[in-house]
């Protein structure tokens, strides 16, 4: 039986990812919205698992939009690359972490305060590279 199930939704996996349907920005809106607010939400209560489940499906959700809306969203896209980054500081995966708050800032974050500052990527600041992202923001 555990077979089955597994068959079946790796099959659905497969058509969702073949299919692959775009969503609209008004959807998009929404569906950002309440992301946002569960992730940081997930965040705060220290659940980076849940958060990071979560920032996965806001960033399939912001892939759906059509590549041309998807420049309207810079913004949107870098903070889920922010929250990214803490999702992944908090679960020890330091070089998907670096490379989630890189893309953050090359798409437009550029708090450095924050950055340096925030309790959740305290684990990044011993890096050398977490110290040069912080620079080109400032730079």
């Amino acid at each position: 039986m555990k077979k089955l199930s597994l068959l079946i939704a790796l099959g659905s996996f497969v058509f969702l990812s073949i299919a692959k349907p775009e969503i609209n920005s008004t959807q998009f809106e929404s569906y950002s919205q309440q992301m946002k607010t569960m992730s940081d939400k997930y965040i705060s209560e220290n659940k980076f698992d849940y958060a990071s489940k979560t920032i996965d499906k806001w960033l399939l959700s912001y892939s759906q939009l059509p590549e041309k809306e998807r420049a309207n969203y810079k913004a949107v896209y870098s903070s889920i690359m922010y929250n990214q980054a803490i999702a992944y500081t908090q679960t020890n995966e330091m070089y998907k972490a670096l490379k989630a708050l890189k893309e953050a800032v090359r798409t437009g974050f550029n708090n450095g305060d924050q950055a340096q500052n925030d309790p959740n990527l305290a684990k990044l600041r011993s890096y050398d590279e977490f110290n040069k992202i912080i620079k080109s923001i400032k730079a």
